[in-house]
């Protein structure tokens, strides 16, 4: 099933981003940018064909649009810092009780005994009769699968919103660098970075578009970590 909300676009070619740019071609507003403490493949979700951003991050969430970007980087603790993790394109947005409820998205509930990838599913919210969040036993969970009220305060505080994307690259622990010229599209330390020029904002965005691997590139780089 269709959402309504959903916004399809032409994909865009790769011409020299610095001679001659069209910038009638770029959906972007904007390019959220930020640093991911933990590559666990929970938030992002980019599994199943849809990359879906339902935790964490709120800020990005609440006010995205249509249309916008978002890029994921490596921490600097990590083996790819610096590099980019993923990248998607805002193409569905939808609330915690709608996607809890959507049959597409049934497959990214968690399950708590199942492989990495059930694990960390991320469709964990929805309300109850009162209003009130209901959290899944998830990686956001406390170990005995209770509900883990600094996560569902931080999920769930200031949006409900969820970022659907069927336009991505995740490539994981197979993460990549920016071309010279993008580096200072590259955040550093905490938060999120929307702040950018817009001939920058233009050409990396073409560049993502430009590039040939798409979807669920290399598994999450957290993965290798967990017995």
């Amino acid at each position: 099933m269709q959402s309504k909300a959903t916004i399809r676009f032409k994909r865009n070619t790769m011409a020299n981003p610095r001679r001659g740019i069209n910038k009638n071609r770029i959906t972007a507003n904007k390019v959220y940018r930020y640093v991911i403490d933990h590559d666990m493949g929970f938030s992002p979700n980019p599994f199943h064909g849809v990359c879906t951003l339902a935790n964490c991050k709120p800020s990005i969430r609440r006010i995205a649009k249509m249309g916008d970007i978002v890029m994921g980087f490596g921490s600097a603790s990590s083996s790819i810092k610096g590099k980019l993790i993923y990248w998607l394109r805002v193409d569905e947005i939808t609330t915690y009780d709608e996607y809890w409820v959507d049959p597409r998205f049934e497959i990214k509930k968690p399950v708590v005994n199942g492989s990495h990838l059930k694990f960390h599913g991320d469709n964990i919210y929805h309300r109850d009769a009162d209003g009130s969040f209901v959290q899944a036993a998830s990686f956001h969970s406390l170990p005995d699968g209770a509900p883990n009220p600094l996560n569902v305060a931080t999920d769930t505080g200031r949006t409900d919103r969820v970022l659907i994307s069927n336009t991505f690259s995740y490539y994981g622990k197979n993460a990549i660098d920016l071309p010279n010229g993008l580096l200072p599209v590259v955040p550093r330390g905490r938060g999120h970075r929307t702040a950018i020029g817009s001939d920058l904002r233009i050409e990396v965005v073409e560049w993502l578009m430009s590039r040939n691997e798409r979807g669920f590139v290399g598994e999450p780089s957290g993965w290798k970590k967990i017995k």
